[in-house]
């Protein structure tokens, strides 16, 4: 049992691994080919205190989310790789498939909905931007079905699992052992699937007030992304801190089902061995893992 000092973990499931990360680091642990945990971390820049004032922070945190979770998953990849096949592996092919794969979301979460609603006989835009919010909270939750069916998605999934484990046994001062994480849910209230969705939920209420028709209001969806994103943030906050608005919390819970698994033993290490380094690298704790190797990645950032 280890005694903390206050600290906000967050994080995501990478490839065959957790990424976690405080305000001061970024850790990395990944399951590699030969069943040992490589370990990566790296300083994460100070944000000035404007950048943390209400409403303001939640567009760092997006961003922060996208930057740093593309980073986490490029690096994660090649801590799996050896060192021959580290040298073949080409950087453009993995900025080529992060092009791809934003472009595809503007696509199907922003541009879809509201081409479809525009259509509609209807001039109520209140009714329309309600109809474009559940055309885009169909398509998101389709979406996750599908990919989830993917023997690859279930085990992210499970990472992801494992990573909510992590971050709950830090915030209850559990016990930093495989069976000290196992109690706890896989799903955590301050999760990036549930401020996605309340992004896709608080754009009902804004995008009202936006133009209907064509290609204009698409454009107008993406620009206003910074603002949902602010407004989502501060209710995600909101609604993990203040027992009184915990209810806000609750869809998001339900969403996890679809994008955590419970981890088995092995996935839960792996979350342990980089909790355990980032609390390491805080000075909470003197070790991190014993049975695991550090890697020094030097691509640019």
């Amino acid at each position: 049992m280890v005694s903390f000092v206050p600290l906000v973990l967050g994080g995501q499931a990478v490839y065959e691994g957790v990424m976690l990360r405080s305000n001061n680091h970024m850790t990395i642990a990944v399951r590699t080919a030969t069943g040992k945990i490589a370990l990566h971390s790296e300083p994460l820049n100070q944000r000035h205190k404007a950048l943390r004032l209400p409403f303001v922070r939640g567009v760092v945190a997006l961003y922060d989310a996208i930057a740093l979770g593309l980073r986490g998953l490029r690096l994660s990849l090649l801590m799996g790789l050896s060192e021959e096949e580290k040298h073949i592996a080409e950087p453009h092919n993995f900025a080529w498939q992060t092009i791809l794969g934003l472009s595809l979301a503007i696509v199907l979460f922003v541009a879809l909905p509201h081409l479809i609603s525009a259509q509609l006989p209807m001039d109520d835009r209140w009714a329309l931007s309600g109809i474009e919010g559940i055309v885009r909270l169909f398509v998101f939750i389709a979406f996750l079905w599908f990919v989830g069916r993917s023997k690859e998605a279930q085990r992210l999934f499970a990472y992801h699992g494992a990573e909510h484990k992590a971050v709950h046994a830090f915030e209850h001062n559990a016990s930093l052992s495989v069976d000290g994480l196992k109690p706890f849910p896989p799903e955590h209230p301050r999760c990036g699937t549930a401020f996605l969705l309340l992004v896709l939920l608080v754009k009902i209420a804004l995008f009202a007030f936006l133009p209907v028709g064509g290609w204009q209001g698409v454009l107008m969806r993406i620009v206003m992304l910074p603002v949902v994103a602010s407004i989502s943030f501060e209710l995600l906050r909101l609604g993990a801190t203040k027992p009184i608005f915990g209810w806000l919390s609750l869809p998001g819970l339900w969403l996890q089902k679809l994008t955590t698994r419970e981890p088995d033993e092995q996935q839960l290490e792996v979350a342990l061995a980089a909790l355990k380094e980032l609390l390491r690298l805080e000075g909470l704790i003197v070790h991190s893992h014993n049975n695991s190797t550090r890697h020094s990645l030097t691509e640019g950032r």
